[in-house]
């Protein structure tokens, strides 16, 4: 069993719920086009004053349909079809500017213009106006008024906000710690076919988190998910065929699961593609793709990869030997919380190497790495170490 292996008990709700890419009203896919003549029809009517022109034109831009992507040119237009009363441009316009680029960027624009829609019933302005007052802080809300609107759009029967109250009782966040809610909420969400809801089911079967655990219903869920394209359902069904769990064991099928999700950007999957790759487990060992895979997972904010990158890079894997490189690494993860990473850290501090030794913070780094691991010996050489210095001041 390849080292990292996130056992069932570990697998992850998916939250705080990347719920906010999915809070586009009439989403289009990138890879659509629009012919010349089609957009210049839609051009014509919307700067005649057509509402649901300028939306479309909007999503034109937004995602690059038959022009070049172009955020400030969806926000022009956007704000024409909401300055109009189009709910739907106005949620989309707050969507841009609580997600967009450096220049359009502002999140008490996004507030503003997703109260408008969410005021006047637009289900998913509520929701991510919700999602929002809950979880930015410069909005300086009471989490009371994020969950009024998250459960006003559940009440309308918006599924991802079903999925997410489920997410926060299991979680404990802002919400009582009640697994048989979570369950619950979950639960109506995944009954209509909800991906993220699937996959968080799935966990709950997996975990016996509110309902006795079954494997075998587990992978029933993360399944759907993951036929869906859900990346969170396509990952955990790769775990259970990793660890042969409710389904029997294929490395094979792990691989090809970890990397679908991958591609899509879960950087779990990466992470797990990378640890594959490095030790050579159901794939033939390649240092250079568990890097690239470790560092997409960097990218996503995933700190064990960094962890182990920098183990990499310290043991010169694959390539010429990057202390300097793998402190940065271990740095970072370290001031996350990854255990690993403050182990390995305080040993550089305790040996002096490629750091200047410091006892007093190779101390603190081991103290903090024992709250995962029995690190006795090493709190017991770095005091010994400590004695002696002083022992030796005094003299």
């Amino acid at each position: 069993m390849r080292r990292g292996l996130i056992p069932i008990v570990a697998l992850m709700i998916a939250a705080p719920f990347a719920a906010v890419s999915q809070g586009q009203s009439h989403f289009s896919p990138s890879g659509a086009k629009m012919a010349p003549s089609d957009f210049k029809h839609l051009l014509a009517r919307a700067n005649s004053g057509s509402t649901e022109a300028q939306f479309q034109l909007g999503l034109v831009y937004q995602y690059g349909l038959g022009v070049e992507r172009s955020a400030y040119e969806a926000v022009r237009w956007y704000r024409m079809a909401a300055n109009s009363g189009d709910p739907a441009a106005q949620n989309n316009l707050g969507f841009l500017y609580e997600t967009g680029p450096d220049g359009v960027r502002d999140l008490p624009e996004a507030a503003k213009w997703y109260l408008r829609a969410a005021v006047e019933g637009n289900p998913m302005a509520q929701f991510n106006l919700g999602h929002l007052y809950l979880y930015t802080a410069s909005m300086k809300k009471a989490p009371e008024e994020g969950l009024y609107w998250v459960r006003k759009a559940a009440s309308a029967g918006y599924l991802s906000a079903y999925t997410f109250l489920g997410s926060l009782y299991a979680q404990g966040e802002f919400l009582p710690h009640d697994p048989s809610q979570a369950f619950k909420m979950t639960m109506i969400a995944a009954k209509k076919h909800e991906p993220s809801a699937e996959a968080n089911l799935g966990v709950f079967y997996a975990q016996g988190f509110g309902v006795p655990a079954d494997p075998h219903e587990a992978v029933k869920w993360f399944r759907r998910s993951a036929n869906a394209g859900n990346h969170d359902g396509q990952f955990n069904l790769g775990v259970m065929y990793e660890n042969g769990k409710g389904v029997p064991k294929d490395m094979d099928q792990a691989v090809r699961l970890y990397g679908l999700a991958a591609e899509g950007g879960s950087a779990r999957a990466q992470e797990s593609l990378g640890e594959l790759y490095e030790f050579g487990q159901a794939v033939q060992t390649d240092y250079q793709e568990a890097a690239r895979w470790y560092r997409k997972a960097i990218e996503g904010g995933d700190v064990l990869s960094a962890s182990q990158l920098a183990t990499m890079l310290f043991e010169g894997k694959g390539r010429t030997r990057d202390l300097p490189e793998a402190i940065r690494l271990w740095r970072w993860a370290a001031q996350q919380g990854e255990p690993r990473a403050q182990f390995n850290l305080a040993e550089m501090y305790m040996k002096g190497i490629g750091v200047s030794k410091d006892l007093k913070k190779s101390l603190s780094l081991f103290t903090q790495a024992g709250k995962r691991f029995d690190v006795s010996k090493q709190l017991k050489e770095v005091s010994s170490q400590m004695e002696l210095e002083e022992t030796a001041e005094l003299h």
